[in-house]
């Protein structure tokens, strides 16, 4: 039997017969559905594509690889600022503290050339305490002690010397570039930490120039004032001296003794007294050697007589056969006295020969405590005007008289008897 075909619809295309009997519709009837059909046809079964659709596609990546471009030229461009900033700062603070170890540097340095300048002096006061080779005046420990001091100060200015010519670093310009500034940064710091450390170090040789030289002033001030108190030591153990020599001596010891610090004038001074000793000395041996002969002896009594007579004034004598053109080849004792006019308790006497030959006699000793009335006036001159020369003789005549020496050789015999006023007013002069 044969079956019938529906008659197709003009416009609307086939329509496949569903299974069981119905009928598969597209979206909207006409050519349109068909394309439809057709495309999705295609699409579900995997089919490329034909013609312009895919462009908006394209444009979607181009658009996505600018702004990744962009994106990592602004992340770079981040980076860069935030690397540029931190070694600025990093760098800042490297300058700041570099700045600051030098100027602590510089400090020390200038501290610690003024307290070598100090430690240098008292080495080289040293060296002249050292360079006096009397025992008396630098004994054998006082020299151990300060040849000790010495060397120790001496080490310790070579040291500071050494670390005030240790070459440092300056900041020098700041770099442009993070990568420069990081660089200078860990040179700065390196820099900074050097410097600091220099720095300490020369506080430190300060410090030890300081304890030496304070050693060396510590000793040497000693020395010093030990010294000069052995003066009235070494006067009296050079009996007879010449006064200049001896006044000369007694100066300088009173300024060694008043001394407070030990420097190099203090040590020029100790080296002025030390030749100054010597020259008390070699003056006594100078003065007994000329005295030496056969009235030697009695020359000494009557110089110690004399000055028995007149303590704390010192006493010069010159022995001669004549003394003003008188002596004992014409039958006389003479003398005569020499002192200064304006101040100084010192004299010179004369003496002649003959003095000696009659010694112990009561006009020898008569004669001497005249000529020490001169001298002793040198302590009461308000009390005689020795610029006249009547006055002069009479104070002294006077004086003898006082003292109880009552033979015409007091000066009575030249000058005639002194007024009893003057008699009682030298009384007050011992």
């Amino acid at each position: 039997m044969t079956e019938e075909q529906p008659t197709p619809v003009p416009g609307t295309g086939d329509v496949d017969v569903a299974p069981d009997g119905g009928h598969d519709f597209t979206a909207a009837g006409g050519s349109a559905g068909a394309a439809n059909a057709t495309a999705l046809d295609l699409a579900s079964h995997g089919a490329a594509p034909h013609g312009p659709a895919p462009a908006p596609r394209r444009r979607r990546r181009a658009v996505l690889a600018w702004s990744l471009s962009i994106a990592g030229v602004l992340l770079l461009a981040g980076l860069g600022a935030v690397l540029q900033l931190t070694a600025n700062l990093g760098y800042d603070q490297a300058h700041t503290q570099l700045t600051a170890a030098l100027t602590k540097q510089s400090d020390e340095a200038s501290r610690n050339e003024r307290v070598r300048a100090v430690d240098d002096e008292s080495a080289r006061a040293a060296e002249v305490l050292l360079g006096v080779t009397d025992p008396a005046l630098v004994t054998d420990a006082d020299r151990a002690g300060l040849t000790t001091a010495r060397d120790r100060a001496q080490k310790a200015s070579a040291a500071a010397m050494s670390l005030t010519a240790t070459p440092v670093s300056e900041p020098g310009a700041k770099p442009s570039w993070f990568w420069e500034l990081y660089s200078r940064t860990a040179r700065l710091d390196a820099d900074a930490h050097a410097v600091s450390s220099l720095a300490s170090a020369l506080g430190r040789s300060s410090e030890e120039l300081g304890s030496a030289t304070g050693a060396i002033d510590e000793k040497g001030l000693a020395v010093v004032k030990a010294a000069g108190g052995l003066a009235a030591q070494i006067e009296s153990e050079n009996v007879p001296s010449p006064n200049e020599g001896v006044l000369t001596l007694r100066e300088l010891s009173a300024q060694l003794v008043a001394t407070t610090s030990f420097d190099e004038p203090a040590a020029q001074g100790f080296r002025h007294y030390a030749a100054t000793v010597q020259e008390v000395r070699d003056g006594h041996t100078a003065t007994l050697a000329a005295e030496a002969g056969p009235l030697q002896g009695a020359r000494q009594q009557i110089e110690d007589f004399a000055r028995s007579l007149v303590p704390g004034v010192l006493l010069d004598f010159q022995w001669a056969d004549r003394v003003n053109d008188l002596g004992g080849d014409n039958g006389y004792l003479s003398g005569e006295t020499r002192t200064p006019i304006e101040s100084g308790q010192y004299a010179t006497i004369l003496l002649s020969n003959s003095v000696a030959e009659e010694w112990p006699g009561d006009s020898s000793r008569a004669l001497v405590a005249h000529e020490a009335g001169h001298a002793i006036a040198t302590k009461c001159r308000s009390m005689v005007d020795n610029t006249d020369s009547a006055s002069a003789e009479a104070w002294a005549t006077a004086w003898a008289i006082g003292m109880g020496f009552t033979d015409p050789g007091n000066g009575t015999e030249a000058y005639g008897p002194p007024p009893d006023s003057v008699v009682q007013q030298s009384m007050a002069c011992r």
